[in-house]
Parts: C-alpha cells; structure tokens; sequence
C-alpha cells in the first residue's frame, strides 16, 4: 500500500493521501516502462519521487489508468491522487513523494 505526500520546497508535508487497501494492484506497473515510466518505477521497497515539472507525465498515466481501473473506492483514490498531481504541477519547486513505507 501506498501513501502520497505533497511536498513543498523545504519537505514540509502540504497534504498526505493515506493509502487504500490493495493500490499496488493499479499502481504498480512494473512490467510496463514503455506506458508507464513513472509506475513502472513503484516497488513496495522503494519510494517514487515526482517533481513538479515532470507531473505532466505522471498525470497521463493516472488518466490512461483511470480508463482501465472499475473498482469506484480504486478510482475515487485515483482520482485524488491525480488531484495531488495537478496541485504539485501549479506549485513550482513541488514534488510527490509516493511510498510504500509506514509514515510517522
């Protein structure tokens, strides 16, 4: 399971998506770099790290996701997380911070 955070410049958490039971099943592309390249990275030992500049990209793969994933809890957390994407995109020196590890 996954958490994303909203970092600004200086780390400081801006907001905090708590994970969802089961979000590595559609998180994790791992055998598809070529349409994925930023979920293709996610492992459940290692954190992805998304700066605001490059959102763009990680945004089309939240959409291309959204047209393949049915579950609704699946894509109301799919959907905050592309929201959480947008917001990093506006606020420049921003970045996402998706990790598998238990946060204190």
């Amino acid at each position: 399971m996954f958490t994303v955070l909203l970092q600004g410049m200086n780390s400081e958490v801006i907001e905090e998506l708590p994970s969802v039971e089961g979000d590595e099943d559609y998180l994790m592309q791992d055998m598809d770099d070529e349409n994925f390249p930023f979920l293709s990275e996610l492992s459940d030992t290692e954190y992805l790290l998304v700066i605001s500049a490059r959102t763009p990209g990680l945004i089309r793969e939240l959409d291309s996701l959204l047209n393949q994933v049915q579950d609704i809890q699946s894509l109301e957390h799919l959907r905050k997380i592309k929201e959480l994407a947008k917001r990093c995109k506006e606020l420049e020196g921003s970045f996402l911070f998706i990790t598998p590890f238990e946060l204190d």
